[in-house]
């Protein structure tokens, strides 16, 4: 839809533009013969005889006739059809542009000199019309150009597109397939009686872990497919932001805590009312914090932290952890972007952000990363170098 418009837009302002352009070309070009070309050429061509003034709607019409007269002599001569009087008629026509006076004159001049006019009557002509030609010609070419990008741009993002994807499916094969190998290995030490009393604990509490990433990933990967198809909608209704958050922060809390985080909470008691599908929005939150505790070291600060009114409020998940680098920054949000670093720690499907992007926009809400000098002084005090912000 954002390209159909910007297509449209464009087509429009080129073509104001051009017409623009053509209209002041034929009020210069008429002006400049009427005032100028026209009298300097009259006395010329006419060898200085009074003539009646005219301009160029009376030199056009005289130059159709020359030209039907001509074209009439030729054929009168070569095939007699009957179109004697003709030439009367047609001066008759005439008059109401002052024509016959041109006629007249026009029988007086020698070759050379109709050649001459008939030369400078072209050139009106071209100037005239060339301007249109060419402004229609250049506009073409730009339409077609301008499609032309499009078309290349679309192809480029569709490779782009193709390129994530191939390498996300990769990472996923690879995240799936390590934690089956293990459940795989575990469970058939078991069943083969590999495995003692003490270790069948073990290995079925490492079977239950491992299941429940495979499951994690499995649901990431639905969920998104599901979010861009036609069926899927939110179940909005009232819902107190603040209390949400709370409960966000409070399910996350011991994870934190397990991964030798701190948690720092500023959330207000007054209710901040909103209309929202309370899973959906908490899904977000929760996995703000999460990519906050993955990608992180141990002993970073993690905030959250939600300010303003209803009608008025910008809630943050922020951090003191490793900066994200500004190329990877760009691409934070979009689909089956995973990145070196996220890679390197703990894994990552590529899709997280990008849910969570669609889900705050399907809510008519942002969500947007800040890093350094962008994130507003409040937060920056607190000691946090990075923040998702919602609004």
């Amino acid at each position: 839809m954002d390209k159909i418009r910007a297509i449209r837009s464009y087509i429009i302002k080129h073509f104001v533009l051009i017409i623009l352009l053509v209209a002041a070309w034929e009020i210069i070009t008429v002006l400049l013969m009427n005032n100028l070309v026209f009298p300097a050429l009259s006395p010329l061509i006419f060898g200085g005889k009074t003539i009646v003034d005219y301009d160029i709607s009376t030199v056009f019409v005289f130059f159709l006739y020359v030209l039907v007269r001509v074209f009439v002599q030729f054929i009168s001569r070569y095939f007699p059809i009957g179109l004697t009087g003709w030439d009367d008629r047609l001066i008759e026509k005439m008059t109401v542009f002052d024509g016959n006076v041109l006629v007249e004159h026009y029988e007086e001049l020698g070759i050379l000199t109709r050649v001459i006019m008939m030369a400078a009557i072209i050139v009106v002509v071209l100037l005239l019309i060339a301007p249109i030609i060419i402004a229609g010609t250049i506009f073409s070419v730009r339409v077609v150009k301008k499609f032309s990008e499009l078309e290349r741009e679309e192809r480029e993002k569709k490779a782009l597109y193709e390129k994530k994807r191939n390498l996300m499916l990769s990472d996923i094969a690879h995240d799936l397939r390590t934690p089956i190998t293990t459940i795989y290995g575990y469970s058939q030490a078991i069943l083969d009686g590999k495995a003692s009393d003490e270790k069948q604990e073990e290995y079925l509490k490492l079977i239950s872990m491992k299941s429940k990433k495979v499951d994690e990933l499995i649901n990431l990967l639905f969920d998104y497919v599901k979010m861009d198809s036609d069926g899927f909608t939110l179940h909005k209704e009232k819902t107190d932001l603040a209390e949400l958050t709370r409960q966000c922060g409070g399910l996350l809390y011991q994870d934190i805590a397990d991964a030798g985080m701190e948690l720092y909470a500023d959330i207000p008691e007054e209710e901040i009312e909103i209309e929202a599908d309370k899973v959906q929005l908490s899904r977000v939150i929760t996995n703000l914090i999460s990519n906050a505790i993955k990608h992180n070291p141990e002993g970073t600060k993690i905030g959250l932290l939600l300010f303003g009114k209803t009608n008025d409020w910008k809630l943050y998940v922020a951090d003191n952890g490793t900066a994200i680098d500004e190329k990877s920054a760009e691409d934070i949000f979009e689909p089956f972007v995973t990145g070196d670093e996220s890679r390197q720690s703990k894994g990552g499907s590529g899709l997280g952000l990008s849910i969570a992007r669609k889900v705050t926009r399907l809510h008519g809400f942002d969500l947007k990363l800040l890093q350094g000098d962008k994130i507003p002084y409040k937060i920056q005090k607190e000691g946090f170098t990075k923040c998702f912000e919602i609004r």
